[in-house]
Parts: structure tokens; sequence; C-alpha cells
């Protein structure tokens, strides 16, 4: 959900700038390695496939 640069109330928030807030977080119970990045990056199809497996009744 993006709030926009005026309603994020995170102490970590950037002012002026949008922020993403993620809902209904849930933990893996195995570890999926993964490097994000700064941008948004886009997850390759075998990291997507590891989480999906801890997760068998995720509809996306």
């Amino acid at each position: 959900m993006d709030q926009g640069p005026d309603k994020c109330t995170s102490p970590w928030a950037e002012r002026g700038a949008h922020h993403l807030v993620l809902e209904d977080v849930q933990e893996l119970a195995l570890p999926v390695p993964a490097t994000g990045a700064l941008p948004a990056w886009k997850p390759t199809p075998d990291l997507l496939a590891q989480v999906f497996q801890q997760l068998p009744d995720f509809r996306p």
C-alpha cells in the first residue's frame, strides 16, 4: 500500500517520498537467501518457487 509522501508515520521514513507499507507479512520457516536492492527489484523464478513452497495456500 502506497501511503504517499505526507501520510507515512514511520520514524524511518524519508520525508517527502512515497513509501510502501507491507501488511499481512508471514515469516517463513526456512530462510530464502536473496540480495534485494533499491529501487524495487523483481525476484527470480527460483526464489519465488522457494517462497511458494513454504506457503502452499498462497494465491498471487
